[in-house]
């Protein structure tokens, strides 16, 4: 179909009533989230959203979501494609003017604070890290990749210290967006400061719920070890960035330490691994704190006969862990789908 028949279908499906289209309109935003027409489908949903809106509250909603008449996801998908064909000037005045209306719309007060957390995992997770005492608002949009969309901006123009105070407000919107901080160490790696770079991606480690944000981790250490001439770390990070998952710069990377070290590279032994990790206080893999929520939702999903939330946890579970008792739950729920 195409996306003007499935907004169709979907305005279709609306019943009248306010209450229940919401909850309608939110759940066919989630349906259609890996859709390639995604960005489109999401702002036709938002559209017939605020057309239900009381007048009220259209109002309000007009203060939160426009700049100038011009809905802040429109605005930012414009501030993307102009980024896609290399005109980052237009772009910085998009992702400027998104950045401000965000820090003055969306400021954390006594009572409350927007987080845009993507998904129950997300939100599980931020649960059990930060137990929050403030409400929790969820916003219209996913700020935290407003924000960072600016920051990223900022680093194109030669900006990285202002980019890493805007990527740290992008953190605050989203503690659990990897994406961010991926992007902090880009920042950190212009500027040269290997510590921070450091510090950035144990972080990144503590959260990562994916083999490739793992992979990108530990490409991002051995990066770090090889500024500060630790190649033997280096190579031991980098060979362990490719168990995760495939990274293109990984070849490239050893290619470079073998140069500098004027001699032919072998895959180093686990004792050697294991003892890099040791060097720089990290155990390997995933968080074991991470890993505990995961199996506890995909658990709980199970107990609750919900097993198609239960494929989605198991299938990260596994992605952490190689686990071959995970794989076989895993593939118990892919047989009963």
């Amino acid at each position: 179909m195409s996306t003007q028949e499935i907004l169709q279908e979907i305005r279709d499906g609306m019943t009248g009533e306010y209450g229940v289209d919401m909850v309608y309109l939110e759940g066919q935003v989630t349906k259609y989230k890996g859709h390639e027409n995604a960005a489109e489908i999401e702002s036709g949903i938002a559209e017939m959203a605020y057309e239900i809106l009381p007048d009220e509250k259209k109002e309000e909603m007009a203060r939160m979501m426009y700049i100038d008449g011009k809905r802040m996801d429109v605005i930012m998908n414009d501030a993307i494609k102009l980024i896609d064909e290399g005109k980052n000037e237009e772009a910085f005045k998009l992702t400027e003017a998104l950045y401000t209306k965000i820090r003055i719309s969306y400021r954390e007060t006594e009572e409350k604070m927007y987080l845009s957390l993507r998904n129950p995992l997300e939100h599980q997770l931020y649960l059990y890290f930060y137990q929050p005492s403030k409400r929790l608002e969820r916003p219209p949009f996913d700020l935290s990749r407003m924000v960072m969309l600016h920051g990223y901006s900022l680093l194109e123009a030669q900006r990285p210290e202002e980019a890493v105070s805007v990527l740290e407000d992008a953190i605050r919107y989203n503690p659990l967006n990897t994406d961010a901080y991926f992007e902090m160490a880009e920042c950190y790696k212009v500027m040269q400061q290997t510590d921070n770079l450091l510090g950035c991606t144990k972080e990144t480690l503590s959260i990562a719920t994916a083999p490739e944000e793992i992979s990108r981790c530990y490409c991002n250490l051995g990066f770090y070890c090889a500024e500060i001439e630790d190649y033997e770390s280096a190579i031991c990070f980098y060979y362990e960035a490719m168990i995760y998952a495939d990274n293109p710069i990984v070849t490239s990377e050893l290619s470079y330490i073998q140069r500098k070290m004027g001699k032919k590279l072998t895959p180093p032994t686990r004792k050697l691994v294991n003892n890099a990790f040791e060097k720089y206080g990290i155990k390997p893999g995933a968080n074991d704190e991470v890993v505990g929520v995961v199996a506890a939702l995909g658990k709980a999903s199970v107990q609750e006969g919900d097993k198609t939330r239960a494929r989605i946890y198991f299938r990260i579970l596994y992605g952490l862990t190689n686990d071959p008792e995970v794989k076989r739950t895993l593939d118990a729920l892919e047989k009963a789908k």
